[in-house]
């Protein structure tokens, strides 16, 4: 028996899942939209290219359907779909938070979503900014 083996004797150890993406925490207003139309607000409070947690006023359930709007600026405009995957209530304001995943995204709308998490992830832990496109002097005239 290992040194510390009486500690899991006769428990049930539930090892840890690694997360399929990175997480990028944030705090982002969102739309959502919930069966019969309805639109609420929300706080996106971390965000990957599988899930996000939000946090709204508004009451959900586990396995209930939602559309989510999330603009994040130029280029990172998306409109999915996602499942609620875990809720828990708070006390007051925006009191309850949501797990969320993802449902029939495109491959292009998770790849440019991923990219989008890690190169915010690299500038917040390594202070790196991704480069952006070169400038299109071509519409300046030369005097």
């Amino acid at each position: 028996m290992p040194i510390f083996g009486f500690l899991f004797r006769n428990k049930r150890v539930q090892p840890l899942k690694p997360r399929l993406s990175t997480r990028l925490a944030m705090s982002e207003p969102v739309r959502l939209r919930l069966s019969g139309g309805l639109e609420q607000s929300a706080i996106l409070q971390d965000v990957s290219s599988g899930g996000a947690c939000l946090r709204t006023h508004t009451r959900m359930r586990v396995g209930d359907r939602l559309g989510l709007s999330m603009y994040f600026g130029l280029d990172q405009r998306y409109e999915l779909r996602a499942r609620v995957i875990y809720a828990l209530p708070g006390s007051r304001g925006f009191h309850a938070r949501y797990g969320v995943r993802f449902i029939a995204m495109s491959d292009d709308d998770c790849y440019k979503l991923d990219t989008f998490v890690n190169e915010r992830m690299a500038q917040t832990q390594f202070g790196v900014r991704a480069f952006a496109s070169p400038p299109n002097f071509s519409n300046f005239s030369r005097s």
